[in-house]
């Protein structure tokens, strides 16, 4: 009987929102809540557990999607007992917090029925079969960051056109370490997929275009000063983007952050945050908080309702067994 486990981080995307679906530079933190995938292969029929129930194939999209791409690049899968178990912060009161769950549960299941088979683990094509089945999963829709970041950890990253062109461009880019990270979970969760869909209407225009460059120049300076370890640098041109973004998000129609979440930020701020927003797509699941004494930002959050999930960053895909 083989047995063995693998994980995958969750993840923070708070360079590139948006842009990065149509091509644009972006960065992404790994952050230390992870989804482990343990598999044994001594039953007749594959069964799958997870933090969300028992699942047979055909009932969960997440994992039909790596079967199908597995069993085309690599072989059948049959017999196996397999459990993916999300780190708790994942969800709150049955509800997800936006901290990628999925893209983990992708990477890690991949993994596993990867090392099954060959024997053997290799992060290139792991990351490629990854993106090919989340991929299909959000048909076509996602950037693929977030598979990414649970692969290789924090990473600069810009999308492919098709995931097997192979073209995505992935750097390890470290997220300066003399800095806290906290998270805040609303309550509620937002559509991901269709808020970017709203987003796409407009991308063929020119007044999207326009906004997409002056963005993309914002975030590319970012990264640029990133690279350095340099985030005081670095925060500047992260909130013009922001700002860039936002004005191209009412264009669209959508709405990052509502008014309550806008005076929650500014209070943030004025609390010692070096930076706060709405991470990722926006719409309302999380917020973002950056600096260095944060103890003021968590006991606000925690006066006004929102959950406070401190993060630290963490590595990429781990074989813990």
């Amino acid at each position: 009987m083989k047995s063995f486990s693998f994980s995958s981080p969750g993840k923070v995307l708070w360079i590139g929102s948006y842009t990065v679906v149509f091509g644009g530079i972006s960065h992404s933190i790994a952050i230390d809540r992870r989804v482990r995938c343990t598999l044994r292969d001594d039953v007749k029929e594959n069964v799958f557990y997870t933090s969300y129930g028992k699942f047979m194939e055909g009932e969960n999209p997440v994992i039909d999607s790596v079967l199908s791409v597995v069993r085309e690049h690599l072989g059948d899968v049959k017999g196996v007992q397999v459990s993916l178990n999300n780190d708790e912060d994942f969800s709150f009161q049955g509800k997800k917090t936006g901290l990628g769950s999925s893209s983990a549960s992708t990477v890690s299941l991949t993994a596993c029925l990867y090392y099954y088979i060959t024997g053997r683990i290799d992060l290139d094509e792991v990351h490629f079969l990854s993106q090919k089945a989340n991929y299909i999963r959000q048909g076509g829709i996602g950037s693929g960051f977030d598979i990414a970041t649970a692969v290789y950890g924090s990473v600069k990253y810009k999308r492919f056109s098709t995931p097997n062109a192979r073209d995505w461009k992935v750097e390890k880019v470290q997220f300066p370490r003399d800095y806290e990270i906290i998270l805040g979970f609303t309550g509620r969760s937002a559509d991901t997929v269709n808020l970017v869909r709203e987003f796409s209407k407009l991308k063929d225009t020119d007044c999207f275009k326009e906004s997409f460059k002056e963005i993309e120049k914002d975030n590319e300076m970012a990264l640029k000063y990133l690279e350095k370890g340099d985030l005081i640098e670095a925060i500047p041109h992260v909130r013009m983007a922001r700002v860039g973004l936002k004005l191209l998000a009412e264009k669209v129609g959508v709405k990052l952050e509502s008014e309550q979440e806008r005076k929650i930020l500014y209070e943030t701020e004025k609390r010692g945050a070096l930076i706060a927003f709405s991470p990722g797509a926006g719409g309302g699941d999380s917020l973002l908080a950056i600096g260095k004494e944060m103890e003021r930002v968590k006991a606000f959050w925690e006066s006004v309702g929102i959950k406070v999930i401190k993060v630290k960053e963490d590595r990429g895909l781990t074989k813990d067994a």
